[in-house]
């Protein structure tokens, strides 16, 4: 799902101010992220924005063919290519659907409209089993949601906000770090920028990163840094790139090493997949290039 906002919020409104609206809260199994949008229309205004295709396209993308209960559907969120599967559809109350985006990333997303004085209190709940693109996509969601909000108005959505700002908030206020890398750009010299964090000690983490021969000869190419804080580790990659043609390569090779290094501190024995590989290098092409 997260992933898949990035691109999105690149023509959604916002309020210019870096303040997280939402919340992610820890599961056991998992993470949710939890907005709730008061709104001063009737409950059946609300609802037939989340649900008509032509209002969700206003503010989300174009859907195909609409929520029907149990048929897959397709959403277009500015050339961001979404499915899913409607799990329930109660109006004008609850839709409850799957998302899933072309890097192969789930999650379980379930808006509700609830009847209070006044207007309608509108829920949105978003549940993964990971981390990854939380902070991305919770900065992408509150864009959105902004979006809807001058939608319902009759307005259309305002001026772009600083959707990196957000993303950041959002990191410093639920202790978590991105998953996207970022190219940057000091004194000429551009580089790629990482910054994760790791549920594990600094040594560790230290052994878990340089643990691949085969990923040995980037590690040693790039500037790595690692923090301590308390029993979690921040690790910041800044790696020079030589030719901006192999900027979306490189990149995604840091990006799946990054993945893997998590997978092995959890226990489980990483496999970074030709396809993951080339899925993440069209997606870092594509927002390098908007950048």
């Amino acid at each position: 799902m997260e992933s898949q906002l990035t691109g999105e919020l690149q023509r959604v409104s916002a309020s210019h101010r870096a303040e997280p609206l939402g919340r992610i809260e820890r599961l056991r199994d998992g993470y949710v992220l939890a907005f709730d949008r008061q709104f001063d229309y009737p409950r059946s205004y609300v609802w037939n924005l989340l649900t008509e295709p032509t209002q969700v396209a206003k503010w989300l993308g174009k859907l195909t063919p609409g929520w029907e209960l149990g048929k897959e559907y397709w959403l277009d969120m500015g050339g961001d290519l979404s499915s899913g599967t409607v799990l329930q559809l109660n109006p004008p109350t609850s839709l409850q659907i799957t998302f899933d985006d072309s890097m192969g990333l789930e999650s379980l997303l379930e808006w509700r409209v609830l009847k209070c004085d006044g207007g309608a209190l509108f829920q949105l709940r978003a549940r993964s089993e990971t981390s990854a693109f939380l902070t991305e996509g919770a900065a992408g969601w509150q864009l959105i949601l902004d979006a809807l909000d001058h939608v319902a108005a009759g307005r259309p959505p305002g001026p772009d906000a600083d959707w990196a700002a957000l993303r950041d908030a959002y990191a410093a206020e639920f202790n978590l770090s991105h998953t996207m890398g970022e190219l940057e750009t000091t004194d000429g010299v551009t580089m790629i920028h990482f910054d994760r964090r790791f549920e594990a000690r600094l040594p560790t983490v230290k052994d878990a990163l340089t643990a691949d021969p085969s990923q040995q000869p980037r590690v040693e190419q790039a500037e790595v840094d690692f923090t301590a804080s308390g029993p979690a580790t921040m690790v910041t990659v800044r790696h020079v790139v030589e030719d901006p043609g192999e900027a979306a390569a490189l990149m995604a090779q840091w990006h799946a090493h990054l993945d893997a290094v998590g997978v092995d501190l959890d226990g489980d024995t990483p496999h970074i997949s030709v396809r993951k590989l080339r899925v993440l290098e069209d997606f870092y092409r594509a927002n390098t290039a908007a950048e």
